[in-house]
């Protein structure tokens, strides 16, 4: 039995995947079995993936249904004690596994979320260090909701994963809600060591703004319909939550040049949120965008010009 098994689903991404693999492959840490779950891809990564000669990696087929279902068929093909993560666009540095197994026999093997730092690299040449706050002594569960801590850092027992699987019914933050269900039971362990680089590019799902905002939001409201969850949460921190998308609505739908629904998400803004200080931004916003909005703007224009003169 290996002590870890490496999940990487996968689809339509050939051109990617193989760095992933390679990722894994030298790891200084070499005992592991590589899954590699094929969410029924159209493209060659099947060839892709048999041009690896180790016998540690394994490669399933399966018709398209989304990763969180290919990850959760990954957990029940695993074989190792611990189960990690890994996106096909994505790599660990060398010393991933054998950091997180030094995390993790120095805490006893006790069953915990462990997790590293991550580095996002951008198309354009951008680095940046991911680094957490630590999670002790605050709320488990609202921290991997606020803190969104990624799979491809994390590593778990395959007991746990076997008893909390992916909802498959999410297609963006299936993790966070994972995650807020592992951290009611068992406590969080933050290792504060960059060791993997996550690659922000065009069909990446944070570049996909528009189309990743409103299954968020759907992913939050089963999180906190969850009875299970009940008392976890504070009113609060949904509020702080729920202002956020809110929030993030009004840009979305201004930046696609939707007016109608713009307004419309700024009044909903205003009736929620009356005494923001930031709403006469948004309240200048609306007048603007209003019929005759431009001559309200030249006219603010002007007022400012003949303040500026005196």
């Amino acid at each position: 039995m290996p002590f870890f098994s490496v999940i990487i689903p996968t689809y339509n991404r050939a051109h990617l995947i193989t760095g992933a693999i390679s990722s894994v492959i030298v790891q200084s840490f070499g005992d592991w079995e590589l899954l590699v779950i094929d969410d029924g891809s159209t493209d060659n990564t099947a060839d892709i993936v048999s041009s690896f000669n180790d016998i540690r990696i394994k490669y399933f087929y399966q018709q398209n249904t989304e990763r969180s279902a290919a990850r959760n068929k990954g957990i029940s093909k695993a074989n190792g004690r611990f189960v990690c993560f890994l996106d096909s666009d994505d790599v660990w540095l060398p010393h991933h596994l054998q950091t997180m197994f030094d995390a993790v026999k120095k805490n006893d093997f006790k069953p915990a979320l462990y997790f590293t730092v991550m580095r996002w690299c951008y198309d354009d040449g951008r680095r940046m260090d991911v680094l957490l706050p630590s999670p002790e002594n605050q709320n488990p569960v609202e921290y991997v909701i606020k803190n969104q801590v990624g799979p491809p850092s994390q590593c778990l027992p395959r007991e746990i994963l076997q008893k909390h699987k992916f909802n498959t019914s999410l297609r963006v933050n299936e993790d966070v809600e994972l995650n807020t269900r592992i951290t009611n039971e068992y406590p969080l362990v933050q290792i504060p060591e960059v060791t993997l680089e996550i690659f922000i590019h065009a069909a990446s799902t944070k570049f996909q703004f528009k189309e990743y905002i409103t299954p968020q939001v759907e992913a939050m409201e089963l999180i906190f319909a969850n009875p299970e969850l009940k008392g976890k949460i504070s009113r609060r921190f949904k509020r702080k939550i729920q202002l956020s998308f809110d929030s993030q609505y009004i840009m979305v739908w201004e930046q696609l040049g939707e007016t109608k629904k713009m307004n419309r998400a700024i009044l909903r803004y205003l009736f929620r949120y009356p005494f923001d200080p930031k709403n006469k931004a948004r309240i200048v916003l609306l007048l603007y965008s209003m019929p005759l909005g431009n001559y309200f703007q030249r006219f603010v224009g002007f007022l400012k010009s003949i303040a500026g003169n005196k």
